[in-house]
């Protein structure tokens, strides 16, 4: 029986499994103990290389930029990869929460009924230069216009020598003229009414008297004797000052309020010939002082007088101050 042949071999043999590597490129000028900052092939856009770029630099992080394949692709020490990693990921729980803050509504400051009528402060001293110019009748019991701004205003000589304190509270009803008038008389409306939605307007009124007197007060101590100044705009100042005071610190640091106040401070004060300069600075910084002190009484829940009695109180001082000055009490 004829032997089988063995089925005749293919001459074609099949060539072994070839394994492909994918080889990654890497700058030679890198020691080998430095990694890629993240397994993805660089950075996606821009924005996410400056932010790790700056976030890198503020922590004193080394890093080394290279671009390869049309993108950049950042490497930094293998022990430093996990802190870099860690350290993003609070900044971007910090940039979330930040962001989730800002989403949220503002606190709505309490708006007092009746602010309207806070501007209403103001017409005593329309009242005061229109009898000071002879545009009114005069009143027989009371001295002579003429003589009021001798009677009143913040002499510094005769408030040293004869103790008449109460001048720090009667020059601020008295001008130099109608210009001087008219540019107090505006602003301090605004700033009347503003301030008015957050504090009513009796409480109003008694703090800005006593910003103002407080004002003309400290301007001894910013200026050498003998002088002598008048003007609602001290007053004024202490407005923009109790404004300040109430503001919320921002981030915990009440300095800022206190700055901004200070730049309308040299904004509004520092212009003009015969400007008071001292009497500005003390009644920002006495209506400061006095705001500071109503934000910690609102939050400490310290109770003070009704608006009514407040807005009383304030007329009583006015009235009693005017009093003084003539001889009447």
């Amino acid at each position: 029986m004829p032997q089988q042949l063995p089925r005749r071999l293919s001459c074609r043999s099949t060539p072994p499994r070839i394994r492909r590597y994918r080889l990654r490129r890497r700058p030679g000028f890198l020691s080998p103990f430095w990694v890629r900052l993240s397994d993805s092939q660089g950075f996606t856009s821009y924005r996410e290389q400056e932010e790790w770029t700056l976030l890198l630099s503020a922590r004193h992080l080394p890093f080394r930029l290279w671009k390869a394949d049309g993108r950049t692709h950042c490497f930094i020490p293998a022990l430093l990869r996990d802190v870099a990693h860690f350290e993003m990921r609070l900044y971007r729980q910090e940039e979330a929460a930040r962001h989730a803050a800002s989403r949220e509504p503002a606190a709505q400051l309490p708006v007092h009924k009746g602010w309207q009528w806070a501007a209403l402060a103001v017409l005593p001293l329309l009242a005061v230069h229109a009898w000071r110019s002879r545009l009114l009748p005069d009143i027989p019991a009371l001295p002579s216009p003429s003589a009021w701004e001798q009677l009143g205003s913040m002499d510094s000589a005769r408030l040293y020598i004869y103790h008449e304190g109460y001048r720090c509270l009667t020059a601020l009803f008295l001008h130099a003229d109608a210009a001087h008038l008219y540019s107090n008389v505006m602003l301090s409306a605004v700033a009347l009414a503003v301030a008015a939605r957050s504090l009513g307007t009796g409480h109003l009124w008694l703090l800005t008297l006593l910003g103002g007197t407080l004002g003309n007060a400290l301007a001894i101590l910013f200026r050498t004797p003998p002088y002598v100044a008048l003007g609602f705009s001290t007053a004024f100042f202490s407005i923009l000052g109790l404004l300040c005071g109430l503001a919320r610190p921002w981030r915990g640091n009440m300095a800022i309020p206190l700055l901004a106040g200070g730049g309308l401070l040299a904004l509004l004060g520092t212009e003009g010939a015969h400007v008071d300069y001292a009497g500005h600075v003390g009644g920002f910084l006495a209506g400061f002082a006095l705001g500071a002190w109503e934000r910690f009484r609102s939050r400490r829940h310290i109770p003070g007088l009704p608006g009514p009695a407040a807005g009383l109180l304030a007329v009583g001082l006015a009235a009693g101050g005017w009093l003084l000055a003539f001889g009447l009490l």
